[in-house]
């Protein structure tokens, strides 16, 4: 097989908002004369309308008024595969050559979920057969071959994204284009399913004879009937001929949700969908017009005596402008029509967004004053209420948040930024597959297999007390919408599909509009697993490395975009994305970083085609010159470290330095080649920061050259509090919040400990899929699934500030018993290492920052003074006693400094 070249699409661009011009037709079976018709008009656009639904919106497009296939795609060309180190774990070689040909794609009616009898009739237009192989492809590829192409029918699908490669339920009825009828069951499932499966394939010649412009009419009627089955009569006709197909059929398999299957080259259009229900009635299913707006707190900036931020929304279909409202009440005098715009952004669809606005704002006051409420307005109209709560479109797993109203009417709330500071660390989020329940036998995750389903939350109950916690801040840290863990998704609409589902459901949708956010994404949020170092570059710039380049830039640019609010993004660039954002009151700085994309290549053999190959890890993972950080961002770590006034200090965006989780052999399952439980040629352990030795080291050694400095990750699927004894510093993981899969833990894992690399260890709490507590002891029978998030507490007010650190389940209130053996609560004087000097008595400016530095101008530190001038560092890490230090003091006006000896 040829190897992919790189093609750029021409995309539609649309700024009305678009439906499909259908036809649909509610058939009383009692009363065949009472016909509901309803035809809606609609310009071109890429977005189908709301009455359709798909987990591959791309294969759709609005033309000419009518529902069309789209055949090519920014991305189409993804492959199902993981970064070259998948391979090298499985002990052979990453294939480069593949066929890109996509499955079926389903588009299904939101309104009709049937049971019992009922008839679908549907009216397509043929516009062209399948076109010859494009210049570089493979012409033996499956999307060249006769029969690949298909039109037709859905029936029997138990959600409406029952598409792709997770077809466990849905019939297909399809014309294929060579010239047959096929019956073709569910394409996944249970082996004993499968089997069944097969029962009732059927497949009949159709001799139509399509050419360019032919209609097509195709009906499917279904009675039930006795012993579970159900009988399927299929009907197409075009140019006066028809064909037929009668079978039986089990009657799970026809009972669910119905739409229009799709795959392969061929080019039509559905005219009309005509649904006659029996006594089936529609489903209740207002649209959306808002998926989500969300603040982005680490672009908060004072800027000309004004805050402005920036907020991120993402629209159903096309618009021309999205606006906010901010106020101090959640109920404006006059109403929220009355409130001035506070910021204002276009709504922008091309190759790699999606109906996305950046929404650059000022807000009317200080947000460390007062809370703020907003409301966001769509061409004029406002969008904010969430219209699916309360409806059929409330799907699975919905966990209602504090006081989320049972019509969803709620608005946007920016919360009051002071201290204490209170965070919650989310991470490991997906979209799929069972639903905790509680039973007479405690919690049970009920579904999964062929019920697989897309839910909001992975438990009921989820976040019932969220809003008892006052958090401020929401952190999304690593794995927050899994890219690719559905799909590859093969277009822009696809990967937008997967973004919504994940972060747009009722729940989140209500944590991410009722904080502030911060968005830090993790290997598969760009599409691909275990992406990181120059291997992530190589596979963005160079075509035929075994995936498609357009896609993985593409997915660079929605990522960069969606987590930073940037208009534009270089799909070539390695990003920058450090960034540090300092609370208004100066006392609270969190920074994000990216210990993936900037570090060292985890490849351990150097010139092995160069005279070296028979020597292994010539490039050991604890060589020296490895990197974690890169130059440039550990350049700036050090300076934010070093001149960062603000008393506490939270990090995120280095998954996990301590090197205390297992790799490939977690599940006892090893590779052959794979030696131990930290095996640095192991994909798995190679994926955590410490795998890089040298450059976690180094982290660890400037983290803590002060006191107050806590680093939090997620992406390990386990919530551990931990301290590092020599340098003092905390680092906690947190997740998942819905995929399981956490890392087993080394030999000799306890409260007193040592990691792989010999570092010492306090563990506070460590809870896990299995282990309830540091000393390993297992759950309780009955006790819910280990779904967690963590609870970050940071008080910079006291003399000595206090940092309180609880892992708590999704279930849990604030009063519950702390998961994970307990919680983590100490004051900034603990942390850091064992200062070296004291210093006297220091009194300056109140309400300062304050800066320590060398006679030779080298940083130190920095805090900030109290409100009667004093500061409270006790002492300097690293710095002599009888050292002369230089004190800087800044309040926003004057300035005042001094000199003093450490004693």
């Amino acid at each position: 097989m040829a190897n992919e070249p790189i093609r750029r699409r021409e995309f539609l661009e649309s700024s009305a908002a678009a439906v499909a011009a259908l036809t649909v037709t509610n058939l009383a079976q009692a009363a065949p004369a009472a016909v509901a018709q309803k035809t809606l008009a609609a310009q071109d656009s890429l977005v189908h309308s709301h009455e359709w639904e798909s987990l591959n919106p791309g294969y759709w497009q609005v033309k000419d008024g009518v529902l069309r296939r789209r055949l090519t795609n920014v991305g189409d060309r993804a492959r199902s595969t993981g970064f070259p180190f998948h391979s090298a774990t499985k002990g052979g070689v990453m294939q480069t050559k593949y066929d890109p040909s996509l499955p079926d794609g389903i588009i299904y009616r939101r309104d009709w979920k049937l049971v019992g009898e009922y008839s679908i009739e549907a009216v397509f237009t043929y516009r062209s057969p399948r076109p010859p192989a494009s210049d570089g492809d493979d012409p033996n590829w499956k999307m060249y071959q006769d029969g690949y192409g298909r039109m037709g029918i859905a029936i029997g699908a138990k959600n409406l994204l029952e598409s792709y490669g997770k077809i466990n339920n849905a019939v297909r009825i399809v014309w294929c284009d060579d010239n047959t009828l096929q019956i073709v069951p569910p394409s996944r499932g249970r082996r004993s399913q499968q089997n069944a499966n097969r029962n009732f394939a059927a497949k009949t010649d159709a001799n139509l004879q399509l050419k360019s412009g032919d209609q097509v009419t195709m009906t499917v009627h279904v009675v039930p009937a006795s012993g579970g089955q159900a009988k399927l009569s299929v009907m197409i006709a075009a140019n006066g001929i028809e064909a037929k197909i009668r079978q039986n059929i089990p009657r799970r398999f026809v009972d669910g949700y119905v739409g229009v299957v799709a795959r392969g080259l061929i080019d039509f259009e559905v005219n009309s969908f005509e649904v006659k229900p029996g006594a089936n009635k529609p489903l209740n299913t207002p649209k959306l017009d808002c998926y989500v707006c969300y603040p982005l707190g680490d672009t908060l900036k004072l800027v000309d005596g004004k805050w402005q931020c920036r907020f991120v929304g993402l629209f159903a279909d096309d618009g021309n402008m999205a606006e906010l409202r901010i106020a101090d009440s959640p109920n404006p005098a006059g109403g929220w029509q009355r409130v001035s715009v506070a910021g204002s952004g276009n709504i922008v669809n091309h190759e790699w967004r999606r109906n996305t606005a950046v929404i650059h704002t000022t807000l009317p006051d200080n947000p460390a004053q007062k809370t703020l409420f907003y409301t966001v307005w769509k061409d004029g109209v406002d969008v904010t209420p969430d219209t699916r709560i309360g409806t059929d479109a409330c799907g699975p797993g919905t966990g209602l948040v504090g006081d989320v109203p049972s019509s969803g009417s709620y608005v946007g709330r920016l919360p009051q930024l002071r201290a204490p500071y209170k965070l919650c660390g989310l991470s490991c989020h997906a979209i799929t597959s069972g639903l905790q329940q509680q039973t007479e036998d405690g919690w049970k995750i009920l579904g999964g297999g062929d019920d697989w389903q897309v839910r909001d939350q992975p438990t009921t109950g989820a976040y019932k007390h969220q809003e008892e916690y006052d958090f401020q801040v929401m952190v999304w840290e690593d794995d927050v919408w899994y890219m690719e863990l559905v799909l590859y998704p093969p277009s822009t609409d696809d990967a937008y599909k997967i973004v919504t589902q994940s972060i747009c459901g009722p729940t989140s949708r209500w944590q991410m509009m009722r904080h502030w956010n911060v968005i830090n994404p993790g290997d598969h949020d760009y599409g691909m697993d275990d992406v990181k170092g120059p291997e992530q570059l190589a596979i963005r710039r160079v075509k035929g490395l075994g995936q498609d380049v357009e896609y993985m830039q593409r997915n660079f640019q929605i990522v960069h975009h969606l987590t930073t609010g940037d208009e534009e993004a270089d799909p070539l660039a390695n990003p920058k994305k450090w960034r540090a954002w300092k609370m208004p009151n100066r006392d609270f700085t969190f920074v994000i970083l990216d210990s993936r994309l900037w570090r060292s290549s985890q490849d351990t053999d150097i010139w092995d085609d160069a005279g070296w190959g028979a020597f292994q890890n010539v490039y050991d993972r604890t060589d020296p010159t490895r990197s974690l950080l890169g130059e440039e961002q550990f350049a700036w770590l050090q300076e934010l470290v070093t001149t960062d006034s603000s008393r506490l200090i939270c990090l995120t965006g280095i998954n996990g330095m301590h090197t205390v989780w297992t790799g490939t052999n977690w599940k006892g399952g090893a590779a052959s080649h794979i030696k131990g439980p930290f095996d640095q040629r192991d994909r798995v352990t190679a994926d955590y920061a410490g795998w890089v030795k040298a450059g976690a080291d180094r982290v660890l050694e400037l983290l803590g050259s002060r006191d107050g400095v806590i680093t939090v990750y997620g992406d390990v699927h386990n919530g551990c509090l931990m301290k590092n004894v020599d340098h003092g510093v905390i680092e906690c993981s947190f997740g998942p919040i819905g995929r399981s899969g956490g890392r087993a833990v080394i030999p000799g894992f306890g409260p007193q400990m040592k990691d792989f690399d010999g570092r010492d260890l306090e563990v506070h709490a460590l809870y896990h899929k299995t282990h309830a507590d540091p000393e390993l002891n297992r759950h309780a029978a009955g006790a819910p699934f280990y779904w967690n998030f963590l609870e970050m507490d940071f008080d910079p007010r006291p003399a000595d500030p206090t940092i309180s650190l609880r892992l708590r389940n999704m279930i849990d209130a604030p009063g519950d018993v702390v998961r994970g053996g307990g919680p983590l609560e100490t004051v900034t004087s603990q942390t850091g290492r064992r200062p070296s000097s004291q210093l006297p008595a220091i009194n300056t400016l109140p309400n300062a920052d304050v800066r320590f530095t060398s006679v030779d101008g080298k940083p130190i530190r920095g805090t900030r003074s109290g409100s009667e001038g004093t500061v409270h560092v006790a002492g300097l890490v690293d710095v002599e006693r009888g050292t002369t230090v230089i004190v800087t003091a800044f309040d926003g006006a004057q300035s005042a400094s001094l000199v003093i000896k450490t004693v």
